[in-house]
């Protein structure tokens, strides 16, 4: 939100594009349903006031454009990761957070709060469908705090009837410091989300090194570009194929890793700066020009 009633200039950033997303609000109760509408008639005069709106990805700039609301000026500037935190952990390290303190061995992960769209029961399904046909001791971890009681309850009782309580781990909201360390042991990071501005996990999962496989939707192909193998979102059994495939191609989890590690570099704080800054600039040249 930018301030409404001031003739200073304004510079506006998105950082949630789920009010101007088809697919976030199904599922979602009437008072989550009030809530974005409501969001999205604040964040609509915001863009009509500023002089510059900054969105996280090409594709959060797209979506507010297919809403109707006329942009006078935009710019991409993505965000970085904090290198200092977010790398390739030792084994040592690993086993001591990931084995040690949450009793992880051999697992796919998926870090993410809770919510419909982000597709949890279609990534649960999917691994149920890979029963017998990857090693049993792989275990499905996710990390992340719920935000829908709902859609958890729709899970837990699918994991209770296929008998998946062992092998499906919800480890609640892990401290921000512990994450790199879920990233770099886990065998690949599945993300199957249908609707982001940015996927902030995902670079923070390329930057530990960790083989990605994502949702065939933008802004994840934006982010990942070719560091990343994609599947259909919204089809259990073809994210199951695209776990299948890759678990069993140790060789391309190895490339993959390096892909990743590579894909992440273009992602600093550093340039996050400078391009907020550049835009900042641009709003207060023209202020001082204007008659």
């Amino acid at each position: 939100m930018c301030p409404l009633f001031t003739r200073l200039p304004n510079v506006v950033t998105i950082q949630n594009i789920e009010p101007f997303s088809n697919t976030v609000s199904k599922g979602r109760g009437f008072i989550q349903n009030v809530r974005l509408k409501l969001l999205k008639f604040l964040t609509s005069l915001s863009i009509k006031k500023s002089q510059i709106v900054i969105f996280p990805s090409t594709k959060a700039r797209i979506d507010a454009e297919k809403s109707g609301i006329v942009i006078k000026r935009s710019e991409v500037v993505y965000h970085g990761v904090n290198k200092e935190i977010f790398y390739p952990r030792n084994e040592d390290e690993m086993s001591q957070q990931c084995t040690k303190k949450y009793g992880l061995d051999k697992f796919i992960l998926y870090v993410s709060h809770i919510q419909r769209y982000k597709n949890f029961l279609e990534l649960i399904k999917a691994f149920v469908l890979l029963r017998g046909k990857i090693d049993d001791n792989i275990q499905l971890v996710f990390a992340g705090r719920c935000f829908d009681e709902e859609y958890y309850k729709e899970m837990e009782a699918f994991i209770k009837e296929n008998r998946y309580e062992n092998q499906i781990i919800f480890l609640g909201n892990v401290p921000y410091e512990e994450l790199p360390f879920l990233y770099s042991a886990c065998k690949i990071f599945v993300y199957p989300s249908t609707c982001e501005s940015f996927g902030m996990t995902l670079v923070e999962a390329m930057a530990c090194g960790a083989p990605i496989l994502a949702s065939r939707m933008e802004p994840m192909t934006e982010i990942c570009a070719d560091a990343a193998f994609y599947f259909d979102p919204i089809n259990p059994a073809a994210i199951a194929v695209a776990m299948d495939t890759i678990l069993k191609d140790h060789h391309r989890i190895s490339v993959m890793s390096e892909k990743a590690q590579e894909r992440a570099k273009i992602f600093s704080w550093e340039n996050t700066v400078l391009n907020t800054l550049k835009v900042l600039e641009s709003v207060t040249q023209n202020a001082r020009l204007a008659p």
